[in-house]
């Protein structure tokens, strides 16, 4: 970059782990360094409180269709608190105005590059498959066992969500209470 104003963005997760051993040198700076020091000029800073936001969740919960309703989605939201996760959904769910469109995730929502994706009722249409490509470990539970979602899912549970997502809250719950 020639300019003489450079900006870099990087999306949290676009990149793996890269350990790389190399000497270090550690050189003193003055004692109180700020933004002017470096021609650093913060115009907006945006946050959003009490919440994971699906850009920067390491663990993305999303569900679709298959919930049957918004009443359902109390399940959906314990299973994230539970993980530390944020919630997504799919372009019908947001469509049907059970869930806000922020939540929307895919390639006409927003898109996932999460740790682990965990997709609770969703077929897998190539939209929303395109949306989450980038995660790196995506988890399937779907009744339907033809679901598209299988196809590129790392790891699948074939079975009904409503018996599914409870006893993996019980057993996640059992799980950190042993190792507290």
């Amino acid at each position: 970059i020639s300019t003489p104003v450079k900006v870099l963005g990087i999306a949290k997760n676009s990149f793996g782990l890269v350990e790389d051993a190399v000497a270090m040198t550690e050189e003193a700076f003055a004692p109180s360094l700020n933004d002017a020091d470096f021609g650093i000029k913060v115009e907006n800073v945006e946050k959003v409180t009490g919440k994971v936001t699906i850009a920067d969740a390491e663990i993305v919960v999303s569900a679709g269709r298959g919930m049957k309703g918004p009443e359902n989605w109390g399940m959906i939201e314990e299973l994230a608190s539970v993980l530390g996760a944020a919630t997504a959904c799919s372009k019908p769910v947001s469509d049907i105005g059970w869930r806000p469109h922020s939540e929307h995730v895919g390639q006409t929502g927003k898109p996932v590059a999460s740790n682990l994706y965990i997709a609770v009722g969703i077929s897998g249409a190539i939209q929303h498959i395109a949306g989450i490509n980038s995660s790196k470990v995506k988890v399937v539970i779907n009744s339907d066992p033809e679901a598209p979602f299988f196809k590129v899912a790392d790891y699948g549970v074939v079975g009904d969500a409503f018996t599914v997502v409870p006893q993996l809250i019980e057993k996640l719950k059992a799980f950190k209470a042993s190792n507290s």
